[in-house]
This record gives structure tokens, C-alpha cells and sequence, in this order.
């Protein structure tokens, strides 16, 4: 597949950049058109962005680590902490600081998505879910089974939460 074909929308607080394909810096641009993209890769809250837009849900998606139980906005925010904490986050993957305001509204803003029922809304043969095993800050094991009780497929890697060579190897061969 062409690569202009698909569209990444990352992480909180990322550059799109930083996944190796075109996407939207959606924790910087305020105003965002989406592409006619045929595959569109949801890291995070990234997959709430795009669940949240008016998208034709007959594309291919492919969502990393999704946010599926919704929860209090502090509880996010310590997870968030942890993950910085025990899994890290390297400086240079952060969109300046000049965003942070913009990104923080964001977040409070995607933070409302219900996940679980967009997804709902999609053919289940055209969406994948990437679940690193150990995300132990937003896709958990509670995240796990609820997308077993909703019979959601979704493949499990060696992973945390952030996007990794072995993420980026499966995503890789989903796309081609």
C-alpha cells in the first residue's frame, strides 16, 4: 500500500513524525482536515481523535492501545504519570512546549470519547486493535476484557504502551 494512503494520528503529546508515516500533528494544529486516507492508525488517544471524526467507517483502521474504559480525567493523569515513570517517554518525541496548553484540552476533550461504542460502529473486518501486554497504564488488562465480552479481536505484542519496533513491525504488516 502507498504510504500517502495512510494516516497516523498519535499519541498524546507526539509528533506524528515520529511513527514513520504521514499523519496529523493533532497536539498541535487546532484546525484539522482529515485525509481520504485509506488505512488511518489511531495511537491512544490518537484512536479517540479519529473515532471522534466524521470519517467514512468502511476504511481500514488500526488503533494501538486505545483508550476503551473511559475514566475520570485524575485517574488518567496519574496512569499518565506512572507510564512516565516505569515505561518512559524520550523528550525529543514531545511536540514543543508552546502546545502543551492546546494538547492539555485536547486531551480533556478526547478523554470524552466513548471508545468502546465507536468502535461498535465499525465493520469488524475492518479494524484491528494492537495491544501492547504491557500497557499497564491505559489499554489494561480490565481494557482486555472488556474487548473479550464485546467479542472485539485485537492482537496482543511484546509492547507497553508507547509505539515500539514491535508495533511498528505488526502495524507494518497490516498495512502492506
Amino acid at each position: 500500500m502507498n504510504k500517502k494512503d495512510i494516516c497516523i494520528l498519535p499519541g498524546t503529546i507526539q509528533y506524528a513524525k515520529n511513527y514513520g508515516y504521514d499523519g496529523l500533528d493533532i497536539w498541535m494544529d487546532k484546525k484539522i482536515t482529515i485525509p481520504n486516507a485509506k488505512v488511518f492508525i489511531g495511537h491512544s488517544l490518537g484512536a479517540s481523535f479519529i473515532l471522534n471524526s466524521d470519517i467514512n467507517r468502511n476504511c481500514k483502521f488500526i488503533f494501538i492501545n486505545p483508550l476503551v474504559r473511559k475514566r475520570p480525567f485524575l485517574f488518567h493523569f496519574i496512569n499518565w504519570l506512572r507510564f512516565l515513570i516505569f515505561e518512559g517517554f524520550a523528550v525529543k518525541k514531545a511536540v514543543p512546549v508552546k502546545y502543551w496548553w492546546h494538547t492539555f484540552k485536547q486531551v480533556l476533550r478526547l478523554l470524552k470519547v466513548d471508545v468502546l461504542r465507536q468502535i461498535k460502529k465499525i465493520p469488524p473486518e475492518n479494524i484491528t486493535i494492537i495491544r501492547g501486554k504491557n500497557d499497564n497504564y491505559f489499554c489494561d488488562k480490565k481494557s482486555v476484557e472488556i474487548l473479550k465480552s464485546n467479542q472485539i479481536k485485537f492482537i496482543e505484542i511484546e509492547a507497553g504502551h508507547d509505539w515500539n519496533e514491535n508495533i511498528a513491525g505488526m502495524v507494518k504488516n497490516l498495512v502492506n
